[in-house]
């Protein structure tokens, strides 16, 4: 903000309101703050902002969160309102009017309106029921306004994307098994007075499935990293989530000099180390000093550079959303990138893998619909957006464990 204007900006460093006043006692032009510290901050900013910009909005879509409610607070306050993000839809469709609802109040009408006129309900989710119609609705009533690099000359070599099954260890998912199977037959009860206690295990199911699936292909992933940077000598951004997944990787990456394996020097960018540890991975790998840098799914946001040395990036792990895989592919898809960027999906053919990758079929045409209707969709795949439920139906059915009966159903229907 100060190089390119003169305008005044100031970042704020606490989650609680503390004087902002510069020495004149003037406030700061521009107020820089992430979500979560709006949630302290929200009665302090609403009566002295006028103009608010929501950068990666999606952050918006859950309503009922503190941050939530103190960016509404904040929004509807302000004569000018403006969100940013190249996915506005992280899951399923109906979320997008929480994101509206802070930045152009009743534009979709009442949620009762929005969700009658524009979405299905399937599960627990509310899902646009036709995203092309909405997205094209959108743009007609101002509500979002959407323009393509082709438009602004601004035009960039596509993505390739290419999936990979590999291999898995076996024994990763045998720890898991006996717990694993309690968790799962905890989820499919019918019985509703185990509401509380089936959440929570669907949590800790989701959780250990993912874990153990990302565990148990983390040798394989590294070694396809590894074929990546000494048979192309590219250097690599590798995606994963779990800090267990991430010790293996570097582990294997790190190399061997007694046995001839070279050493990639790989970097990491994840929720663990703080902002100067970030900043000098990320260095390393602009200087070639590191050939590999690990992000986290979710870390990264806005991150600008790497483009200018890499163009190929490998998810070794999954998110359930598909706007995350697409945020992590524009840390590399942006201006300055002068080849086409490459993405490797690397899935386990068992594990969490094979239900993750079906549900992100579905959520990818929640997203392409709404915001590019004149798109085709390559995917089209209609699946029960109760993914955890799924996961454990299919986990249970893998091991010959019988299912409840209504559960039953389901999975032949989805055979």
């Amino acid at each position: 903000m100060e190089k390119f204007t003169d305008l005044k900006a100031h970042i704020l460093k606490k989650g609680q309101p503390y004087d902002i006043l510069d020495k004149d006692g003037k406030l700061p032009d521009v107020i820089i703050s992430n979500y979560h510290k709006l949630a302290g901050w929200g009665e302090t900013l609403e009566p002295i902002v006028k103009s608010i910009v929501f950068d990666e909005c999606q952050e918006l879509r859950h309503r009922g969160t503190q941050k939530y409610e103190a960016a509404e607070m904040i929004a509807h306050s302000c004569d000018f309102r403006l969100g940013l993000s190249a996915t506005p839809i992280y899951n399923y469709g109906g979320e997008i009017f929480n994101v509206c609802n802070v930045l152009c109040p009743d534009a979709l009408g009442t949620w009762e309106e929005f969700s009658r006129e524009w979405c299905e309900f399937r599960g627990d989710k509310y899902v646009i029921d036709n995203p092309a119609a909405f997205g094209v609705y959108a743009r007609e009533t101002g509500v979002m306004l959407r323009r393509t690099r082709k438009e602004v000359q601004r035009e960039l070599p596509g993505v390739i994307r290419v999936p990979q099954w590999i291999q898995t260890d076996p024994e990763a998912f045998k720890k898991l098994k006996g717990q694993a199977i309690e968790l799962a037959k905890l989820i499919l009860r019918q019985n509703q007075d185990f509401r509380g206690q089936k959440m929570q295990a669907a949590g800790e199911f989701d959780m250990k499935m993912r874990q153990a699936t990302g565990i148990a292909k983390a040798p394989f992933v590294a070694d396809f990293v590894r074929f990546l940077v000494e048979e192309n000598g590219t250097p690599v951004v590798l995606y994963g989530w779990h800090r267990d997944v991430y010790e293996i990787w570097l582990e294997k990456l790190r190399g061997n000099p007694l046995r001839g394996i070279a050493d990639l020097n790989p970097v990491m960018y994840t929720g663990s180390e703080s902002p100067k540890q970030k900043e000098e991975s990320k260095q390393a790998f602009l200087s070639g000093k590191s050939k590999v840098m690990i992000i986290s799914l979710r870390a990264g946001a806005g991150m600008d550079g790497l483009q200018e040395v890499c163009h190929c990036c490998v998810f070794g792990e999954l998110d359930w959303s598909p706007g995350v895989h697409e945020q992590c592919e524009g840390r590399l898809h942006r201006d300055g990138q002068d080849e086409p960027v490459t993405s490797y999906y690397l899935l386990a053919d068992e594990g969490s893998d094979p239900v993750v990758s079906d549900v992100l079929g579905v959520k990818k045409q929640q997203i392409e619909g709404i915001r590019d209707p004149n798109q085709e969709l390559v995917t089209k795949l209609q699946v029960d957006p109760d993914h955890i439920k799924k996961l454990a139906e299919r986990y249970l059915v893998d091991h010959g464990i019988p299912l409840p009966e209504k559960a039953k159903e389901t999975v032949e229907e989805a055979v």
